[in-house]
């Protein structure tokens, strides 16, 4: 019985025992260690390869971005209507605009960099014509096609591709679609009151192009009236009765010329109650027309105003906003209020129109100019001052829509001045009790030349403006 329960003392190899207990759980441990260290190095790189898969499809949203813009007119048509003209469940509505696109292609020729960077982009887009698009795009209608763009929206998507990571960015982009233009001088205000008092000026509401070497003023010839390029009236104002003096607003404007035989022939464009076609000079080329309205105007530039590309510049009645240029037209002029804004502000060109928006302050007094123009400034692109005058002092040169907007406003082209706008000039007043004696359009006397042609190229031209488009609804899928 005593050597039972020595036996039972007995520690002797419980120390091996241990030992190959530790040992077989630092063996498990070791096992996990090399495990997970053997697993990171994938993890990682499947995190960088995803990262830079993202960062193509952002690279493609971008390059995408850019080919809209320089797209089609007011839609996106060019690019659409190669798609279906009609889809049901099984048909596929997206347009290929990059396929396989590498970083070797993004900067002209590309970096050794580049070309070594093993990754690509597809870029599609489609129509927003499904019913849940609506959504997507904030409207409350969508396009009734695939294959027909009508309101300047569509979705694009973005899909990078790198070591067989793969990233799909969707976004909505906008185009700001233009309100229409009836006259080539438009005043579609509660007020029309008008003052010209120079026999050296030109509206015409008739289309003029050009076709090549564009800064020519002679090369902008007339096109010939037709349904995709009519005739616009020379004055238009909209329908009704202006309050403050209970005159119609188209007689507010025929009362600056009339009686006056030198001034009706410079005044050109559509007949009033005529086609398209028809053409006259004088009061009948002065005419109401609702197309262009208040409401419209305002929708639009809310719309414009809100875009995140788009910097509004503030002009105040303490610091008032100039655009200076130099002894020869430039459309890089220099900006200055007094209060120490000195900067050069690009106005666009042509192949690079501008959307260029001045935001001044509501003056009941009349006396404010949000914007003066000084020796000469030329420009492409949308030109919108509001809630001030517009002045010009110089000589100033716009391809494209200049629009003067808000309360107390007015459009002013002053003594020694020449200016020249190819497209469309609008001059809206908000304030129907505005007093007697300040103006919304104002033609002095001893203005060098006035000159305002209505241009269909223009017009579509400015539509093409960065500025003018959003993307929205950014989202990764």
């Amino acid at each position: 019985m005593r050597a039972w329960r020595n036996q039972l003392g007995n520690e002797q190899g419980v120390a091996l025992v241990l030992a190959l207990m530790m040992l077989l759980a630092l063996t498990g441990l070791l096992l996990g260690f090399l495990s997970v260290s053997a697993l990171e190095p994938q993890i990682s790189k499947n995190v960088a390869d995803t990262a830079r898969a993202r960062y193509l499809a952002e690279t493609g949203i971008e390059l995408g971005f850019n080919i809209l813009t320089t797209t089609g007119a007011q839609t996106f048509d060019p690019i659409v209507t190669t798609a279906p003209s009609s889809c049901s469940t099984s048909c596929n509505p997206w347009v290929a605009m990059i396929t396989n696109g590498t970083l070797s292609g993004v900067t002209s020729g590309g970096s050794t960099a580049e070309a070594n960077f093993a990754g690509s982009y597809n870029v599609v887009v489609r129509n927003d014509f499904l019913a849940s698009d609506q959504k997507l795009s904030g409207l409350t209608s969508n396009d009734a096609a695939p294959n027909s763009d009508t309101n300047g929206v569509v979705i694009m998507r973005s899909t990078g591709t790198f070591n067989g990571a793969t990233k799909t960015i969707e976004v909505v982009v906008k185009r700001g679609q233009l309100p229409p233009f009836p006259g080539a001088v438009n005043l579609p205000g509660v007020q029309t009151d008008t003052f010209i008092n120079t026999g050296t000026f030109d509206i015409d509401g008739r289309d003029y192009g050009c076709s090549s070497n564009c800064d020519t003023a002679s090369n902008w010839t007339q096109t010939g009236a037709s349904a995709a390029h009519p005739n616009k009236y020379g004055i238009a104002s909209h329908s009704g009765t202006q309050s403050n003096i209970s005159t119609a607003y188209e007689t507010n404007i025929e009362n600056a010329v009339a009686g006056d035989a030198t001034k009706l022939p410079d005044i050109k464009g559509r007949q009033q109650g005529g086609t398209i076609t028809s053409y006259t000079t004088g009061l009948a080329t002065i005419a109401p027309d609702d197309s262009l309205s208040p409401t419209n105007l305002a929708a639009y530039l809310q719309a414009v105003a809100n875009y995140s590309g788009t910097t509004v510049l503030q002009s105040t009645q303490a610091c008032p906003m100039q655009l200076t240029g130099t002894s020869t037209p430039t459309s890089t002029p220099t900006l200055s209020n007094g209060c120490g804004v000195n900067e050069t502000l690009d106005l666009g060109t042509r192949t690079s129109p501008k959307l260029v928006y001045f935001r001044g302050d509501t003056d009941p007094t009349s006396q404010f100019t949000g914007l003066q123009l000084n020796n000469q400034i030329k420009g492409a692109g949308i030109l919108i001052v509001e809630d001030g005058d517009l002045k010009n002092l110089g000589n100033f040169t716009w391809d494209g829509v200049v629009i003067i907007t808000g309360g107390y406003v007015g459009a002013g082209f002053m003594s020694g001045s020449t200016t020249t706008i190819r497209g469309a000039l609008v001059a809206n007043e908000t304030q129907a009790g505005e007093a007697n004696g300040y103006f919304e359009f104002y033609l002095h006397g001893s203005a060098n030349g006035f000159t305002v042609h209505n241009s269909k190229q223009n017009i579509d031209m400015v539509s093409l403006a960065r500025g003018n488009h959003t993307i929205t609804n950014w989202r990764e899928l």
